[in-house]
């Protein structure tokens, strides 16, 4: 995302699991169904990236995150709703045909409303890949075309169809694996659960006209809103991600990010998402025992002590950024900050904690001068 020389995809260890070898010819083709949505995601963010590049947020007079953004996610909620009342139009209609021949109409009526069924599928997936680059755009980021982890991660974890980090015994391996994957093995489970999802709408006739649009509406918005807060994220903390002094001690600034993230008890999807970025930006060894350094804070903050003193205002503000990025800094989270910054010999501006908090609430992105 962002400028292509600073995507973290571009980083070592962003390349995709392995796929299993083939085991049978319906293996074979399930591989051949993923890596056709893989393609159709890519070719639809590099379509999208042709368009030429609008004001950014923070350079627009009058234009917020509260009010463009929810903009872009309405627009897009509307397109899902009608996408979905029309397949439920068609279910309820191949219904009605097949019992009024006694069936024989169900000949042609039902595979047609498969069809339709499937196709609203690929429909919904452009709808919300569209979304996800208009919303994108609203920050002064884009999203890689040969690399879009960020779009899978943002689609799996809003339609579950990945693990919880922290609902298993080991958060770093299911954090890289959405880090490292391109969406072979995301695909796959993506495509089953939109495709369940249309069948179990449409199954009750003329209901379906209306169940079909309200979820289509409901999934839409559940994304569109976990997208623009990871965007917001993402635009406030890229400039640490980028920062060649803190480059040598990313590893801190993940294992920071994963304390104050997990302060407030749970990680969100956007959460989640932005360390599967940063992640992606990690060596290999900077891998090793990541689960039992994600479970004691304490060691972390002793080991701010080693950062050079050059990179200790840059880590400090990185991590006060990503405490007030959810518009609200929490007592756990102050205090963490406040050891952080005692580790390394500084201490919290409160003011500009506040400031940002305030930015962050107004805005949706940073000032120039914050």
């Amino acid at each position: 995302m962002g400028d292509e020389a600073a995507h973290p995809g571009d980083a070592a260890g962003a390349a995709a699991l392995p796929l299993s070898e083939a085991t049978s010819e319906a293996g074979a083709r399930g591989r051949l169904v993923d890596a056709w949505l893989e393609e159709l995601l890519s070719r639809a963010v590099r379509r999208y990236n042709r368009r030429p590049r609008p004001e950014i947020i923070a350079e627009s007079t009058g234009v917020t995150e509260a009010t463009d953004a929810r903009a872009v996610i309405r627009r897009a909620c509307i397109r899902s709703a009608l996408a979905g009342g029309a397949t439920g139009a068609l279910s309820t209609g191949a219904a009605v045909a097949t019992a009024e021949t006694n069936g024989l109409g169900g000949l042609v009526a039902i595979p047609s409303a498969m069809l339709a069924i499937g196709g609203e599928t690929v429909l919904r997936l452009l709808l919300h890949v569209q979304m996800l680059c208009e919303l994108a755009d609203l920050f002064g980021l884009r999203f890689n075309p040969d690399e879009p982890a960020d779009v899978w991660a943002l689609l799996a974890l809003a339609f579950g169809a990945v693990e919880h980090p922290q609902d298993t015994d080991d958060p770093a391996g299911v954090l890289v694996r959405s880090a490292r994957g391109r969406g072979s093995d995301v695909a796959k489970q993506l495509a089953t659960r939109l495709a369940g999802e249309s069948v179990a709408r449409n199954l009750v006739p003329v209901l379906s006209v209306a169940s079909s649009s309200i979820t289509s509406w409901v999934v839409t918005r559940r994304l569109g809103d976990t997208a623009r807060r990871y965007l917001r994220y993402r635009r406030a903390l890229d400039e640490a991600l980028c920062d060649e002094t803190l480059r040598p001690h990313l590893d801190r600034l993940f294992d920071g990010l994963w304390f104050i993230f997990t302060a407030d008890g749970r990680l969100t999807p956007e959460e989640s998402a932005l360390l599967a970025a940063v992640l992606r930006r990690l060596p290999a060894p900077a891998r090793v025992g990541l689960n039992e350094r994600l479970a004691d804070d304490i060691t972390w903050i002793e080991r701010l002590r080693d950062v050079p003193e050059g990179a200790r205002a840059p880590l400090l503000r990185a991590l006060e950024i990503a405490a007030a990025v959810d518009k609200v800094a929490s007592l756990r989270e102050r205090k963490l900050l406040v050891h952080a910054a005692a580790a390394l010999g500084l201490r919290v501006d409160e003011g500009g904690l506040a400031r940002m908090i305030r930015e962050f609430e107004e805005i949706g992105t940073l000032g120039v001068a914050a």
